[in-house]
């Protein structure tokens, strides 16, 4: 998902010259890769939580873009890859916090 969102990102800013497709981007994708570290660290119950903030935080960009453009590249595909993660990362979360 981190390298998934950083492409994202760059893309936005390649196309559109979007220093905020950037920064959101980039941003989104480190808090992806922090939870991933978390978890192959053996803290699951901090990575889980921390990569479906980021899931989240993916939707409610990218969704309300996807709805005003229709461009399946990048909102498109950010909107599905984010909703799929924030389900599985729901999921982590419940087993390791409950």
């Amino acid at each position: 998902m981190a390298a998934l969102v950083a492409a994202g990102g760059v893309a936005g800013y390649v196309q559109r010259r979007s220093t905020a497709s950037l920064v959101a981007g980039l941003s989104i994708a480190s808090l992806f890769a922090a939870g991933g570290y978390q978890i192959d660290a053996g803290k699951p119950d901090t990575g889980h939580p921390l990569s479906l903030a980021a899931s989240v935080a993916l939707l409610g960009g990218m969704v309300p873009r996807f709805l005003k453009t229709r461009k399946v590249w990048p909102a498109g595909v950010m909107s599905v890859a984010g909703a799929i993660s924030a389900v599985y990362q729901g999921q982590k979360t419940r087993e390791w916090l409950l």
